[in-house]
């Protein structure tokens, strides 16, 4: 790659316009960005008016793009990953880094990649944090056979790229299954929150929830979450019929209760509370062995 480094973001919402404003705030003088609609956009369009408030350059075409930049970030709605690509495709040589950064599903990586095979370098990588808030500074994984170039590159302007694998997928992989987590969580405030609010005890509630999360590192209650449920499912499952039956009669919605109960009774199918005799394991790593090997089985 040329020295300096010449940036293209191939997007320009609001991530792209965050990431260019914040390399150049950071030193880097050669920033130019594509989009359709700002290439199209009047000189006295918003986004034309932010690009050159910032120093920021639109390219015409991708063409241009291509030609002004060697490290290319697509930071696209996840529908356009692979049209956007496709614009781009033709115009991308041994020179380039082209680094998907948009949420899109593993087989849509793994596409991507076999496209770009023996054309350009390639990088999968999963914006973790909201760029219009923290910019540069969001944190970053990427995965890849040269994910370490790319990181190389972007860490003296402060954007902090780690490296989570060495095939395209692994990065989008870790962020929709952090995912299952973060949005399987809201919905499950939501849905005991609502029975809490219908109960007349939302503030208790709330108040109780937010204390347990905060007494420990979150660490320590992944293990007791998942070592606890292995070893007391029998337990607790009595517990959600029993909470169900609450949601039902406050005429709450059960969903996520639900799936939570069939979870329950599927760990005691696969006989899991009797692999450890009553005492939870020193870690997570058995449980989830034994899961997968127990589906395995199936």
């Amino acid at each position: 790659m040329n020295d300096p480094l010449r940036l293209g973001l191939l997007g320009f919402g609001e991530a792209g316009q965050r990431f260019a404003a914040d390399f150049i705030k950071a030193g880097l003088k050669n920033v130019v960005a594509y989009s359709r609609s700002a290439a199209a956009a009047n000189p006295s369009d918003t986004v034309r008016v932010f690009a050159a408030s910032h120093g920021i350059e639109i390219a015409a075409t991708p063409k241009e793009l291509c030609q002004r930049a060697d490290l290319i970030i697509a930071v696209t709605p996840g529908k356009a990953a692979l049209p956007a690509l496709r614009a781009v495709k033709r115009y991308l040589g041994k020179n380039h880094i082209y680094v998907d950064a948009n949420t899109v599903g593993v087989k849509t990586i793994e596409r991507i990649a076999a496209l770009l095979e023996g054309r350009c370098t390639f990088v999968d990588a999963a914006i973790m944090s909201a760029v219009p808030l923290d910019g540069i500074k969001a944190p970053i994984f990427a995965s890849g056979a040269e994910a370490a170039r790319f990181r190389d590159v972007v860490a003296p302007y402060g954007m902090a790229v780690q490296i989570v694998g060495d095939k395209p997928g692994a990065a989008s992989a870790m962020k929709l299954i952090r995912s299952v987590c973060m949005k399987g969580l809201a919905g499950l405030l939501l849905e005991s929150l609502e029975a809490a609010q219908r109960c007349g005890v939302r503030d208790a509630v709330a108040a109780d929830m937010a204390a347990f999360i905060d007494a420990k590192p979150f660490e320590q209650i992944i293990k007791r979450f998942v070592c606890g449920t292995a070893v007391h499912a029998g337990r607790r499952i009595h517990e959600m019929a029993d909470s169900l039956e609450l949601l039902k009669s406050v005429g709450a919605p059960t969903r996520m209760t639900r799936a939570t109960h069939a979870m329950f009774k599927e760990l005691i199918e696969m006989q899991m509370p009797e692999r450890y005799n009553g005492k939870e394991p020193d870690s997570i790593e058995p449980v989830l062995t034994a899961l997968v090997e127990a589906r395995a089985a199936r």
